[in-house]
């Protein structure tokens, strides 16, 4: 009995031995930091950058400049490169490298805010965006009138607009806050931080907002911020067949 518990623990202790070499052999086969970082900064990904830019710009311009209600007060942008990750037994990410891109604009209102989200609603239908189930203009209605409980009582989630962009793989989102008056959210103008380039970012280039400067400045006569916002993946390599 006791020769064959001592035989098992040296099966055992084989296993996790072999086990050990097998993780160390298969290791990671993850970019290095320079290979991620020469292939973000290259010509090709620079170039889909720029086009995406101009995409997701003219997608959010046609939005704003619709709704006679808004008035621009100031646009964020960020590019941002991540490396993707893999160490052997484990799944990898889906993708070696991707980049993505993503830009808002920010507007002041005044008014009745419904009547704003519905001019933004019939803006963006009319440039041919889809709402999203559980983000249209008729959820966020029933929100408010609702004044944001359940009829149990609950706090109903805060309600946003979303809507499809057609014959793309991204969607665009509007958000707001009300800036002045008895029923402001000074919390929601915090600023955004800007990644840093720690890995597995390997490139970043930001445009930020100082949402508080806004506040004192461009919308201290205004009621209510709304941001309008969207963003697409523009560069991606996949993991070698």
């Amino acid at each position: 009995m006791l020769v064959a518990m001592a035989f098992l623990r040296r099966i055992r202790l084989t296993t996790v031995v072999i086990l050990a070499f097998a993780l160390a052999a298969c290791g990671s086969d993850a970019p290095t930091r320079e290979e991620a970082s020469r292939e973000a900064n290259s010509a090709a990904a620079r170039r889909a950058s720029a086009s995406s830019a101009e995409q997701v710009d003219v997608v959010l311009s046609a939005v704003t400049g619709k709704a006679s209600a808004l008035r621009p007060v100031a646009t964020t942008t960020r590019d941002i490169c991540h490396a993707g990750d893999t160490n052997g037994l484990w799944g990898h990410d889906t993708y070696r490298l991707r980049c993505g891109r993503g830009e808002t604009q920010y507007l002041g209102a005044d008014g009745d805010l419904l009547d704003v989200l519905r001019q933004v609603d019939t803006s963006a239908k009319a440039v041919g965006l889809i709402p999203v189930t559980g983000s249209a203009v008729e959820d966020v209605e029933r929100y408010y009138a609702a004044d944001g409980k359940t009829e149990d009582g609950l706090f109903m989630s805060w309600p946003t607009l979303g809507y499809l962009v057609p014959g793309q793989d991204w969607t665009l989102q509007v958000g707001w806050s009300q800036v002045t008056g008895p029923n402001s959210q000074p919390g929601l103008l915090d600023n955004q931080p800007v990644p840093e380039l720690t890995w597995p970012t390997v490139f970043v280039e930001s445009q930020p907002v100082d949402l508080r400067a806004l506040r004192d400045g461009p919308l201290r006569k205004r009621r209510y911020l709304i941001s309008i916002s969207s963003g697409t993946t523009y560069y991606e390599i996949p993991w070698p067949a």
